[in-house]
């Protein structure tokens, strides 16, 4: 599961941390306690306490961490209080943040928006029966 070594700065211990290592593909969302560390690829939503994606991580889908540190592929929305991207990264999406932190170099096509409590993300139920019979008149 650790067959490559990364020069990514580690806020996290690995033996403190779930890992979804290199040769991992994961199709779903996840949920978890405490620190996950992601070197392999994950298209879904991840809910954590902390996440760092290492260079050779990819994600696709909706972060929602404390702390994010990102060094790898990234497309969607990140929700987090505190968030650095480090100068490998190439990020295409949406940050909601409190303090935000980047290196040069990154691969940005980002909208940033601080203030990441009254932009947590919401689910909107449409009656979508209700909708085409009021459109019908």
């Amino acid at each position: 599961m650790f067959s490559r070594e990364s020069t990514s700065k580690e806020p996290v211990e690995r033996s403190n941390a779930s890992v979804i290592g290199t040769e991992m593909q994961i199709n779903g969302n996840i949920k978890c306690q405490g620190s996950l560390i992601l070197m392999g690829s994950v298209k879904g939503n991840i809910e954590c306490d902390e996440i760092n994606v290492y260079p050779e991580g990819v994600l696709k889908g909706t972060v929602k961490a404390s702390d994010s540190v990102i060094s790898g592929k990234f497309e969607g929305q990140i929700f987090s209080d505190s968030i650095s991207i480090e100068s490998t990264a190439n990020i295409k999406g949406g940050i909601y943040y409190n303090t935000f932190k980047s290196e040069p170099g990154a691969k940005l096509e980002i909208e940033l928006t601080l203030g990441l409590e009254k932009n947590k993300p919401t689910t909107k139920k449409t009656n979508l029966a209700k909708s085409i019979k009021s459109l019908k008149g």
